[in-house]
């Protein structure tokens, strides 16, 4: 295992690998819908329009990828841990006619929920499997466009999720996902958390790191670019935070960092065509 499956702290003792899906499993097993302050932080009032409101208030993600995929009519998109079904919900809207959406979650009480959704939604283009992103259950070269939403943090093996995100997508394709990064260590007890790696603290990368598990898993024309803080104020705001958690925040990260204790960007990446893949897979 790499210092980029690990986390971002080298030389501490996380939890193991099973350790650590089963606190994600658990938690994400447990948590009900919320109210809508997730959702409306980072989705329009447009683009919540018609959407199930079951789906709109178990929203947890850290952003809105689909905004920032730049898809069309016509496209075949793959979301990674798809949860409640947002984003799928979404993305099958811009990718309509013709375009069809596929979400992988690894809990089957998401993937029925979600499916749920896309029903009273109204979507027939849109399904939803139960599976483990390390190991899609989709054949090579098969989607055009791979997003995701504050869940890649959420394995302990990012590279190999990202190896197989660019697996699945057609030469020329291109992923545009969202997720939280660290500028500064997490102190060891926030860090050994079992909520902090449910909410992505745990497991998030430098954008340094994160761009090197990109290079290395393939991915050219790599970009990160900032959306905004996240602080315990706006941890606040998810059901995955216990409150002993927040109070270790509170109580063990520096006050002047209390407004910024990880922040959220949008990464993308583009699959190169066969003829770009030798030589120079690792250049820039």
């Amino acid at each position: 295992m790499t210092d980029l499956d690990r986390g971002h702290v080298v030389g501490t003792d996380f939890l193991q690998q099973d350790a650590i899906r089963g606190a994600v499993r658990q938690t994400y097993r447990s948590v009900g819908p919320t109210d809508r302050r997730v959702a409306e932080r980072f989705y329009s009032p447009a683009e919540l329009a018609g959407l199930p409101d079951d789906t709109v208030r178990i929203a947890l993600g850290v952003g809105n990828p689909v905004r920032h995929a730049g898809l069309r009519a016509g496209e075949d998109v793959l979301d990674l841990g798809a949860g409640g079904g947002i984003d799928c919900l979404l993305a099958a809207r811009s990718v309509a006619p013709g375009g069809s959406v596929v979400g992988v979650d690894f809990l089957a009480e998401m993937v029925e929920r979600a499916t749920r959704a896309a029903v009273e939604a109204g979507l027939v283009d849109v399904r939803f499997v139960e599976s483990e992103m390390e190991a899609l259950p989709l054949p090579d070269a098969s989607v055009d466009v791979v997003i995701s939403n504050g869940v890649i943090n959420l394995s302990p093996r990012k590279v190999r999720v990202l190896s197989e995100a660019f697996r699945v997508l057609r030469p020329g394709g291109r992923l545009a996902i969202v997720d939280l990064v660290l500028d500064h260590d997490l102190p060891p007890e926030i860090q050994t958390h079992p909520a902090a790696w449910a909410g992505c603290l745990s497991g998030a990368l430098s954008e340094i790191a994160l761009y090197k598990g990109m290079r290395r898993a393939g991915f050219r024309d790599v970009g990160i670019e900032p959306l905004e803080n996240f602080g315990i104020a706006e941890c606040g705001l998810y059901p995955l935070f216990s409150d002993e958690l927040l109070g270790l925040l509170r109580r063990l990260v520096p006050a002047e960092r209390h407004d910024r204790i990880a922040r959220s960007v949008f990464i993308r990446g583009r699959k190169p065509a066969p003829d770009e893949l030798l030589p120079g897979r690792g250049r820039g």
